[in-house]
C-alpha cells in the first residue's frame, strides 16, 4: 500500500517452488519502505536477514491484528459493506487475514482516514517477470552497482517522463516486467504509434508537462490535508486533460484506445474549482483569501459590510500625516496589538492628544486612538467571521471532490502509463532504438545489439554493436572467453537489459531483435562477500549459483560471471564444468551466457549438444594489446592478465618478473624449488 496515492494491492501464493525465496523477491521488487510481519513468523524466519535482503524496515504486530473478525471488520470500515466477492477476495483468506492487519495499523498509525484508498487490486505474482535482489543490483536497473546512483543507469537512460507519476510507474515497470506476449506487443504497439507520429508524441509531451502530480493530490484531498494551492494544482491539471484524450483519439491504438477510456475529462471538478477558489490562494486555508468574489452571496456581504472600514484605515495614515504635520507617522497592524500607529522618538512633541501609548519600542512609540479601535472592531470581528466562512465554504468543496476521488485515480494511472510510453517513444527516437518481435518461442536473437547505458557514457561512435543467438537446442549454452576488460561482462549485461527493456515494452538498442519471453533473468557477477555473517567472497557466489540452478526453468536467461574461481583452480575448473552440464543436458537446456577464463571448458562445444564457444577479438601489433570488444565465434588462446595489470599501472619490474613466470609455467619449467 502506498497511502500517499492510495494504491492498495494484493497477491497471495501458498504452494509450488520455494514459498520463503519467493516471498523475498516479491518484496525486494516492491522496495518497500516498510514491512508487516505477524509474530508467528517472526519465530520461523530470520528477521535480520529479511530486513537485509529487502532494504526494508520490518516491524512485527501482534497476531492479534490478524484475527479473521478483526480483519473483516477493518475491511468492511475501509470499503463499506461491499462483498469480499465484489473486492476480488472470495475464497482468497490469507488475503482477507492481510489486508484487514495492514488496513487496522494504518489507521493506529496514521491518526486520519484513509479515503484515498478506494479498490483493493489482485495481482498473481506469475504475471510478471521475477527479478531477484542480484539480478537488480548487477544489470543496475534503477541505480548504479556501486555509488547507488540514478546516472549510469538503465532508468536513467529511459526516464523521459514528463510527470511524477509517470516517473514512478517507469520505475515500477523496470522492477516488474511482463511474461505474457500479448501484454508486451501491446506496449509496443502503442509505443511505434508514437514513433510513427512525431508530432502527436511532441504535443503530448507538451501537454503532459502540466499535469501535476495527480495521484498525490488524490491523496492530500482524501486525507483532508489539501490546501487551496493544490486545488488549483487539480484545476490546471484537469485543463490539459481533453488536449490528451484527441491526441490519445488520433493514434486509433489498442492499448491507447483503453487508456483514452479511463482517462475521465473531470469537467464538474474543473467548473467547481475554477468557480470557487482565487488564482493565487495562500498556503493556508484558515485565514482568508481563498474563495472568489461572486462564489458565496453570505461572504460578500461580509466582506462588502467592513469595506467603508478597511477604506477608512487605508486612508488614516495620509490624513493624519497632514493632521499633525509628522511626515514619518505610519499606520500599521500585526497579530498581537492589532492596528497602531507609528511615530519615532524625534517625533513625539507632536503627538496629539487623543492618541493613546500602546507600545514602547526602540527609537519609537506605538498609539491607537479611539475611531481606530472602533474600526479595528469592525474589522476584526467581520474578519474573523469571513475567515471561519471561508474555510467552511473551502472543506465543504474539498469533501465534494472527494467523491471524485476513484475516477481521479483511475485517470491518473492511465496518464502515468501513457506518460512512460510517451518516454519509451522519445528514447526510441532519439537513441535510434528499434521494435522487437516478442514471442513465446525460447529463440533469442539480436542482431547488432549495444548497451543501452554503456553507449551513452562512450565517445559518439565508439561502441561496438555485438549479435547474440540463443534457443533450447543448439546454442543454449554460450562459453565467452577472453581477456578481462574485453567486454565480456558489457556483452552478458547488454543481452539481459535487452530483454528486459522488451518485455517491459520498450523498443531496444539494435538493429533487429527476436525476443523469446524470459520468466526470469539471474544474474551471478562479480565478487563480494559477507563478512559480517562470517560468509567468503567463495561462499556468497556458491550460495548465488545454488539459488540459480534451484529455481532456473526453462524460459529463465541465466548471466554467470567467472563461476568457480574464488577457489583452487581445480575445484572451481570442475565446479565450472559441472554447472554447465548440469545447465545443459537433454532434459534440459536453459538459456545461458558463460564467461569463463577456464580455457579447458572451450572443449564442452564438441561433447555436449547446446554448447557454442565465443570469444572477444583481440589485435596484437608489435606486442601492444588492443581489445577490439567484438564477440566472434571460437574460443581464446589466451587472458592477456599481465597486459591488463601494465594497464592498470602495476610496476615495470613485476611485470616483467610475471612475463618469466607466464613463460615457465606454459613452457612447463619448474619455477617453485
Amino acid at each position: 500500500c502506498d497511502i500517499s496515492t492510495g494504491e492498495l494491492y494484493i497477491t497471495e501464493k501458498t504452494t509450488g517452488g520455494n514459498l520463503y525465496e519467493d516471498l523475498i523477491n516479491e518484496l525486494v521488487k516492491i522496495n518497500a519502505s516498510e514491512i508487516l510481519i505477524n509474530q508467528d513468523s517472526l519465530e520461523i524466519y530470520d528477521e535480520q536477514e529479511i530486513a537485509l535482503l529487502t532494504d526494508s524496515f520490518l516491524h512485527g504486530i501482534p497476531n492479534s491484528y490478524y484475527s479473521k473478525t478483526t480483519a473483516e471488520t477493518a475491511i468492511k470500515a475501509q470499503f463499506g459493506n461491499i462483498s469480499l466477492t465484489t473486492l476480488g477476495l472470495d475464497g482468497r483468506d490469507f488475503c482477507v487475514l492481510a489486508i484487514g492487519a495492514l488496513l487496522s495499523y494504518l489507521l493506529e498509525t496514521q491518526k486520519q482516514n484513509l479515503k484515498q484508498i478506494t479498490q483493493c487490486n489482485f495481482y498473481e505474482i506469475g504475471n510478471h517477470m521475477s527479478l531477484d535482489k542480484a539480478t537488480i543490483r548487477n544489470l543496475e536497473i534503477t541505480e548504479t552497482l556501486y555509488d547507488k546512483q540514478i546516472k549510469g543507469s538503465l532508468l536513467w537512460v529511459l526516464d523521459k517522463t514528463s510527470t511524477a507519476m509517470g516517473g514512478r510507474k517507469l520505475k515500477q515497470w523496470l522492477r516488474e516486467p511482463l511474461n505474457d506476449s500479448e501484454e508486451i506487443n501491446l506496449r509496443l504497439d502503442a509505443v511505434e504509434k508514437l514513433v510513427d507520429n512525431p508530432l502527436l508524441l511532441n504535443e503530448a509531451r507538451e501537454s503532459l508537462k502540466h499535469i501535476y502530480d495527480f495521484e498525490r493530490l488524490a491523496g492530500r484531498i482524501a486525507s483532508g490535508n489539501a490546501n487551496g494551492r493544490d486545488l488549483l494544482s487539480l484545476r490546471n491539471s484537469i485543463g490539459f486533460l481533453p488536449d490528451i484524450k484527441n491526441i490519445i483519439s488520433s493514434l486509433n491504438d489498442s492499448l491507447l484506445n483503453s487508456l483514452n477510456d479511463d482517462i475521465d475529462s473531470l469537467d464538474e471538478v474543473f467548473e467547481m474549482i475554477k468557480k470557487a477558489i482565487v488564482e493565487d490562494p495562500p498556503y493556508t486555508i484558515k485565514e482568508g483569501g481563498i474563495i472568489t468574489e461572486g462564489y458565496s452571496e453570505e461572504l460578500d456581504q461580509l466582506k462588502f459590510s467592513i469595506k467603508d472600514a478597511k477604506a477608512w484605515i487605508a486612508e488614516l495614515e495620509q490624513k493624519e500625516k497632514e493632521r499633525t504635520g509628522i511626515t514619518h507617522l505610519k499606520v500599521g497592524y500585526n497579530k498581537v496589538f492589532g492596528y497602531y500607529i507609528e511615530i519615532s522618538k524625534s517625533n513625539l512633541e507632536q503627538t496629539p492628544d487623543e492618541y493613546i501609548r500602546k507600545q514602547t519600542l526602540v527609537g519609537k512609540e506605538r498609539f491607537i486612538m479611539p475611531k481606530l479601535k472602533e474600526m479595528e472592531g469592525l474589522v476584526l470581528n467581520a474578519e474573523t467571521k469571513i475567515n471561519k466562512l471561508e474555510y467552511e465554504i473551502f472543506t465543504k468543496l474539498r469533501s465534494e471532490i472527494e467523491n471524485y476521488i476513484n475516477v481521479i485515480q483511475k485517470t491518473s494511472k492511465s496518464i502515468a502509463i501513457f506518460d512512460v510510453l510517451c518516454s519509451y517513444a522519445l528514447c526510441s527516437m532519439r537513441l535510434g532504438y528499434i521494435k522487437p518481435v516478442v514471442d513465446d518461442s525460447l529463440i533469442l536473437e539480436i542482431n547488432n545489439g549495444r548497451h543501452p547505458v554503456i553507449e551513452q557514457t562512450t565517445e559518439q561512435g565508439l561502441f561496438v554493436s555485438n549479435n547474440t543467438y540463443m534457443d533450447n537446442r543448439d546454442s543454449s549454452m554460450l562459453v565467452i572467453t577472453g581477456p578481462n576488460m574485453a567486454g565480456k561482462s558489457t556483452y552478458m549485461r547488454q543481452t539481459a537489459l535487452i530483454v528486459l527493456m522488451a518485455q517491459t515494452g520498450c523498443f531496444v538498442p539494435a538493429d533487429s531483435a527476436r525476443i523469446g519471453v524470459c520468466d526470469r533473468i539471474f544474474t551471478r557477477i562479480g565478487a563480494s562477500d559477507n563478512l559480517a555473517r562470517g560468509q567468503s567472497t567463495f561462499y556468497v557466489e556458491m550460495s548465488e549459483l545454488a539459488y540459480i540452478l534451484r529455481n532456473a526453468k526453462e524460459r529463465s536467461l541465466i548471466i554467470l560471471d567467472e563461476i568457480g574461481r574464488g577457489t583452487s583452480t581445480y575445484d572451481g575448473l570442475s565446479i565450472a564444468w559441472a554447472t554447465i552440464e548440469y545447465l545443459c543436458n537433454d532434459k534440459k537446456k536453459v538459456r545461458t551466457l558463460f564467461a569463463t577464463h577456464y580455457h579447458e571448458l572451450t572443449v564442452l562445444e564438441d561433447q555436449i549438444k547446446g554448447t557454442v564457444n565465443l570469444n572477444v577479438e583481440v589485435s596484437e601489433e608489435n606486442g601492444n594489446i588492443i581489445f577490439l570488444h567484438k564477440i566472434i565465434p571460437g574460443s581464446a588462446n589466451q587472458s592477456y592478465g599481465v597486459h591488463v595489470a601494465k594497464l592498470a599501472g602495476v610496476p615495470k619490474v613485476l611485470l616483467e618478473n610475471a612475463e618469466n613466470k607466464l613463460f615457465d609455467l606454459k613452457t612447463g619449467t619448474r619455477i617453485i624449488q
